[in-house]
């Protein structure tokens, strides 16, 4: 969620709250205000018509005031002594031809020494006007000031916010692989100045710690590679030596180890180069035609073992790949595959628009399949193994945003390889 979005969320119910409240504490205090003068206003038509009556000789039974406002005076024979009293009621009223609320000051009066009870009544309609009046006008006042809030945080956020997402848009195109320092102009906000300088920093030490790794990471690769080419040659010119079976068997596990040592090596480069994002470069690849070229290259291996291999493709999924380690991926697929597979047993691919699925006929690996993923996890039977195959296919499965799978079950090993071809299409037309 955008930070304006939750920021003008905050304002609203801050609005709401403060709005809610203030208007009910001035609907109460207005209300309060009106009715106060409404009874002082009743308790003086009180004071002057008994003044008229006293001093006057024409007595009317009935006076009308204002529009709604009525007074009755009732003759009684005693004098009941009822106090001024102030009573809510409805009545019908002629002049609206609706029944509407009025207020009653009912109280008793002599009067030229007779009894009287008058009742002076009137209408509350114009106070419920007004107070209809007041809440629309402070209803509208709070949806202007709502929506004029709304707008200007929205201005000030746009201007005010505009180095932090010209930071955001710098980071997105910035490529380790490419590095170039962030091109922010300074701001009159001093915070966005920190975190420019911060970033300025940071970027800084991440571009020199990536050239020192990949330096460290070629230079060793290289060193390492040469004792080791010596080692294995030094051992293949021995096995052509006439030795005993004894001394054979020695050089044997000296080539074998620096074989396998040379597989580690190349296994781990590979790993560090796809952490660095060496590989960047990417182009569309037909997956059916790519497996088909990878698997011929294991004809050799497959006639050897006996095995069956089935293909099935149900699709033709077009990737954007980089070639380099669509290679390795498919490569160790295929490889693991014939490698921990059984003498004349089978090799099902099915490839369909947005799977890979590779199965095989195989011994239980006698670990956990979703350890298999992890550096140097090897099966019972993969003596032989340097335990990165698996690493390298599940890190650039992760690099691509593909789900990998690795079930056993009824004597078959299976791996699933979950992909969005139809992302990875859209991504190249972006391109």
């Amino acid at each position: 969620m955008r930070l304006l979005v939750i920021a003008n969320r905050y304002y609203l119910a801050t609005l709401i709250i403060v709005f809610v409240a203030g208007s009910l504490a001035a609907y109460l205090i207005l209300k309060s205000i009106i009715n106060q003068e409404f009874n002082e206003k009743l308790f003086a038509e009180q004071d002057q018509l008994l003044y008229e009556l006293r001093n006057y000789e024409n007595l009317e039974k009935t006076y009308y005031l204002n529009i709604g406002d009525l007074i009755e005076i009732n003759e009684v024979a005693e004098n009941p002594n009822i106090p001024p009293t102030l009573i809510d009621t409805v009545m019908y009223d002629p002049y609206e031809k609706k029944e509407l609320p009025f207020r009653l000051l009912t109280f008793s009066s002599e009067i030229k020494s007779r009894f009287y009870v008058i009742t002076i009544s009137k209408s509350l309609l114009p106070n419920q006007d007004l107070m209809e009046g007041v809440s629309e006008i402070m209803l509208g006042i709070a949806l202007m000031l709502m929506v004029s809030l709304g707008l200007l945080n929205r201005f000030i956020f746009k201007k005010l916010w505009h180095p932090f997402h010209q930071i955001i848009d710098q980071l997105h195109k910035f490529q380790i692989t490419h590095p170039e320092q962030l091109a922010i102009e300074p701001s009159h906000v001093e915070e966005f100045n920190d975190l420019r300088q911060v970033l300025d920093k940071m970027i800084s030490k991440s571009i020199y710690d990536y050239k020192t790794l990949k330096e460290y990471t070629e230079n060793t690769s290289h060193e390492i590679q040469t004792p080791l080419a010596i080692i294995k040659n030094k051992a293949e010119m021995l096995l052509q030596e006439p030795l005993s079976e004894a001394q054979l068997n020695e050089v044997s596990k000296i080539y074998e180890a620096a074989g396998r040592l040379s597989r580690l090596k190349e296994g781990l480069s590979t790993l560090t180069k796809i952490d660095n994002n060496q590989f960047v470069e990417s182009e569309p690849i037909e997956l059916k035609a790519f497996i088909m070229s990878r698997l011929s290259g294991f004809d050799e291996l497959v006639d050897l073992k006996g095995l069956k291999v089935d293909v099935r493709f149900e699709a033709n999924p077009i990737l954007n790949f980089s070639n380099d380690l669509m290679y390795m991926m498919v490569t160790n697929l295929l490889s693991n595959s014939i490698k921990h597979n059984i003498q004349n047993g089978t090799i099902r691919i099915i490839l369909t628009q947005n799977q890979l699925v590779i199965e095989n006929t195989g011994r239980d690996p006698g670990i956990p399949t979703s350890s298999l993923f992890d550096r140097f996890k090897r099966s019972g039977d993969g003596h032989e193994s340097t335990g990165l195959g698996l690493s390298i296919i599940k890190r650039i499965a992760d690099l691509y945003d593909m789900t990998i799978l690795y079930t056993y079950e009824d004597g078959w090993h299976r791996i699933i390889t979950s992909f969005n071809s139809q992302k990875h299409q859209n991504h190249e037309d972006q391109r």
